[in-house]
Parts: C-alpha cells; sequence; structure tokens
C-alpha cells in the first residue's frame, strides 16, 4: 500500500506537470524579426541635366560682350552635342546670386568664369558648379585664339557633367551630329558668324578682313583620351592640366573625346572603346624638371582597341601646354590618318 507520505509527493509531482503543460500551451508565439529594410538608391535625375550658363566676366576693361559671346558659344555646343539641357543665357544677374538664380530655375549645375585677353590670345577660366551643394566640380583654365577654341571648352565641360552623374562618356561626334538643332529655349540663338567677330575682335584679328580659313578634314578613326599619369613627382593638378591639354592638341587633328576609365589604357582597351572600334586611345605621361629652370617632358601614347600600341612620341617645352602639343604634333605628322 501507498503511504500517504508518498500519495503526497505524486500529486504535488502531477500539480507541476500540468502547470507547465499549461504555460506551454498558452505561452505566445515568438514574433518573428523583420527583415532590414532595403537601402535606398542614391537620387538620380530622371531627364536630362539642366545646365544655365552666366556670361563670363571680362578683365582688364576689354569689350564686356566677350564674356557674353563665350556664354553664347558654350551653350550652342553644349545643347548641339546632346543629353544636357541649357536654358537662354540670363542677363543682369550679379555674381554673388548665381547659386540663388540657378535654383530658381530649377538648374542642377551652372557654369561661369572670367576672361583675361592676353595679346592675340584670351585666357579663360571656367568653373562648372552644382546648384544641389555650391560646390564646384570642375574647373579648368585655357588658351584660346578663335571661336573653336572656346567651342572645344564646352565638350569638356560637358563631359564631365555627364561623368559626375554617371552616365558615361558619349561620343561628342556622334551626338552633334544626329542631335536636332536646339530649340529657342535650348540655348541662345545668335548667328555664329556674329559671335565669331566678337570674339576676334577681343583675339586682335584685325587689319582687313579675315580670310575664311579652310575646313580642317579630320580622318574616320577618331581619339579616346584617357587620363594622363605622371613619371616622377608630379601634383595631381598638373596632371589634370595635362589630360585637358591632350585633349585640346588632339582634337586639332582628329575627333576627340573623353572617357572617365581610369585603369590602365593596355588592359582597359576595349572597355574604353566600347562597341565603336573605330578608334584609337590616347594617354602619357608627364614629366617635370625641376633642376634649375622648369621644363616638362610630355610622352604621348596611342593604343588600339585591342591594347597594342599603335605610336608613341614625346614633347619637351618650358609649359605642360608646350610639352602635349609637341608631343601631338609630332604624332599627328607622323600618323595623319590616326593609323
Amino acid at each position: 500500500m501507498i503511504d500517504v507520505t508518498s500519495l503526497r509527493r505524486l500529486c504535488g509531482l502531477a500539480l507541476i506537470c500540468a502547470s507547465l503543460f499549461f504555460a506551454t500551451a498558452v505561452a505566445p508565439a515568438p514574433t518573428p524579426t523583420p527583415p532590414p529594410a532595403p537601402t535606398p538608391a542614391p537620387p538620380a535625375l530622371s531627364q536630362q541635366p539642366v545646365v544655365m550658363i552666366y556670361p563670363f566676366d571680362v578683365q582688364t576693361g576689354a569689350d564686356a560682350r566677350i564674356g557674353q559671346a563665350i556664354a553664347q558659344i558654350l551653350g550652342q555646343e553644349m545643347s548641339a552635342a546632346g543629353g544636357i539641357t541649357v536654358p537662354p543665357v540670363p542677363q543682369g544677374v550679379k555674381r554673388a546670386d548665381f547659386l540663388e538664380n540657378a535654383r530658381a530655375a530649377h538648374a542642377d549645375f551652372y557654369i561661369s568664369g572670367y576672361v583675361t585677353p592676353v595679346g592675340d590670345s584670351a585666357a579663360v577660366v571656367e568653373q562648372v558648379v552644382s546648384v544641389d551643394s555650391g560646390v564646384i566640380l570642375f574647373s579648368q583654365t585655357a588658351q584660346v585664339t578663335s571661336v573653336a577654341d572656346v567651342a572645344s571648352q564646352s565638350l569638356l565641360a560637358r563631359s564631365e557633367i555627364l561623368t559626375f552623374l554617371g552616365r558615361g562618356t558619349q561620343n561628342v561626334g556622334a551626338q552633334a551630329s544626329n542631335s536636332p538643332a536646339p530649340s529657342s529655349t535650348n540655348g541662345a540663338q545668335v548667328p555664329i558668324q556674329g559671335i565669331g567677330s566678337i570674339v576676334n575682335s577681343v583675339f586682335k584679328h584685325k587689319g582687313g578682313k579675315t580670310p575664311t580659313p579652310a575646313p580642317v578634314v579630320k580622318p574616320s578613326r577618331g581619339v579616346i583620351v584617357a587620363p594622363v599619369t605622371a613619371s616622377g613627382s608630379v601634383v595631381p593638378a598638373d596632371l589634370s592640366n595635362a589630360g585637358h591639354e591632350l585633349y585640346f592638341a588632339l582634337n586639332g587633328y582628329y575627333n576627340a573625346q573623353l572617357t572617365a576609365v581610369t585603369t590602365p589604357v593596355a588592359t582597359s582597351a576595349e572597355t574604353i572603346c566600347g562597341e565603336n572600334r573605330n578608334n584609337s586611345i590616347a594617354t602619357g605621361t608627364l614629366a617635370e624638371n625641376g633642376r634649375g629652370k622648369t621644363a616638362f617632358t610630355f610622352t604621348l601614347t596611342l593604343y588600339t582597341c585591342f591594347g597594342a600600341v599603335l605610336g608613341r612620341q614625346s614633347g619637351t617645352g618650358p609649359s605642360i601646354k608646350s610639352a602635349v602639343d609637341a608631343a601631338a604634333a609630332a604624332y599627328a605628322k607622323a600618323h595623319p590618318d590616326n593609323d
């Protein structure tokens, strides 16, 4: 027989088991942890970026119309190249109000700058500013002597803007030939001949009617200009300047465009060329001789789209521009058809 003490122990054990069963039965199911929210993608423009271009400030008391003319040329060329919307050049806006005015016009970027006539040429400083942040994204300085020189400034600025937006480098030549003429609200519609006369008056092209130069016939094979590298100790600003000068120099002989690819050309040639294989790729190395009088040496190297070296030339001069120009001229003489 079971004694009273054992019976009490069995009842107590049964009661504990029943309590545990009840607690387990009524306990709520654990709430599942929600998956992490996806990281939002960075904002992107859903349409063409709007670029406001202001008249350039003219230094040394020269004809103020040159600043207006340069803005008109930049606007026309940038609009014709496509991919960017350029409103009419605003008038009477003070430099201190450029950013506020551009924001009111819902522009994404604005371009402004300075012009300083120097003898038969002019030094042009061009700045591209983000309207969102107010920060200068790109700045370049170049010596210009003609309307064509001024127009080339717009193509480089356009390429920098599109690269900043992550839209890659577009072939400016193809865009220009395939894009419709800008409408009356997309850039300034001033006859290029009238603008040219203003520009030429500043460059002292006087003394009778200036003969119209024969059009430059460029070979069908174009040049894609890749970033320049350093040989020895060269400051980054000089490398950037050399890249700009290389674009301008080669564009005088061939149809030039820019690439944002920064990896070595020999291993990235196919990526740089893309589907258009009828191009060569230009890069180079810049070296500075700091002994005594400063001099620069620029070694220009052209590659095929398969990564093979097409040609190599060097130039030396007291400035980066002169060194790059010498190398480009030597290559163009040896390879007039860029082959």
